[in-house]
Formats: C-alpha cells, sequence, structure tokens
C-alpha cells in the first residue's frame, strides 16, 4: 500500500507544490486511523486522525508534532534554524472520506505570537 501526499504551499507571492508517494501501514485503532511510513529524510512519521483531527508526529531529532482540529486552532512546535519555535494551525477545511481512502485539509500557519501569515497549505492525504 502507498501513502500519496499532495501539499500546496503558498508563500507570500510564491506557489510550490510538493507531491510525494511512500509506502504506508494502515491500522485502524479506537476509532482512529494510523498511517505510519517513513519519509525522504528516512525519518518515521505517524499520521492519527479521525472525522474531526490529525495528528502528525515526526520521529525527527528533534520530534516534531502538528495538529490540525477541524475549524480550530492548535499550537505546535516545531524544529526551525532557529532553534523550537511554536506556531498556530488554523485549519479551516477538514474534510475525511474513509471509503475514499482520502483527508484533505487546508490551514494557515501562523507565529504564536501577533496575526501575520507564515503560509497557508492546502493538503491531500490519500492512501491505496
Amino acid at each position: 500500500m502507498k501513502i500519496h501526499l499532495r501539499n500546496e504551499i503558498q508563500i507570500d507571492e510564491e506557489m510550490e507544490v510538493i507531491f510525494q508517494e511512500f509506502d504506508v501501514q494502515v491500522q485502524e485503532k479506537n476509532g482512529q486511523t494510523y498511517l505510519l511510513y517513513q519519509n525522504d529524510e528516512k525519518e518515521k512519521v505517524v499520521l492519527k486522525f479521525d472525522a474531526t483531527e490529525l495528528v502528525m508526529t515526526r520521529f525527527s531529532e528533534p520530534k516534531s508534532i502538528m495538529r490540525f482540529v477541524k475549524d480550530q486552532k492548535a499550537i505546535v512546535s516545531l524544529p526551525t534554524p532557529m532553534g523550537i519555535q511554536q506556531f498556530v494551525t488554523d485549519t479551516h477545511h477538514y474534510q475525511l472520506e474513509l471509503s475514499l481512502q482520502q483527508l484533505s485539509l487546508h490551514y494557515h500557519l501562523r507565529p504564536l505570537e501577533g496575526n501575520q501569515l507564515f503560509a497557508s497549505y492546502k493538503m491531500v492525504i490519500g492512501w491505496k
């Protein structure tokens, strides 16, 4: 089975579209779906989600965890070249279609302090 990731990233006036595909293991547990794969950097990645929330954990050094909650904001801590920084994910579109094996989400990434926009993302995750 493969995971297909499509990520549209808008920073200011620049748009980048990234397509990735990896071997994936799929598990269902307590009403949640888990997708486990290894990314291009050979890091283990776990996506855990249900109808309203996605948690993405990258087992990097240091580990990074991102949360996306349907129609809500969530605080995340991410490693950056300037050290660990806190951001807010503001998820304004979240649609899980288990029968199609697809999750799509649109979110803004903002610094924890202030309201300026760092980037906007449109992500589609599929597994087949």
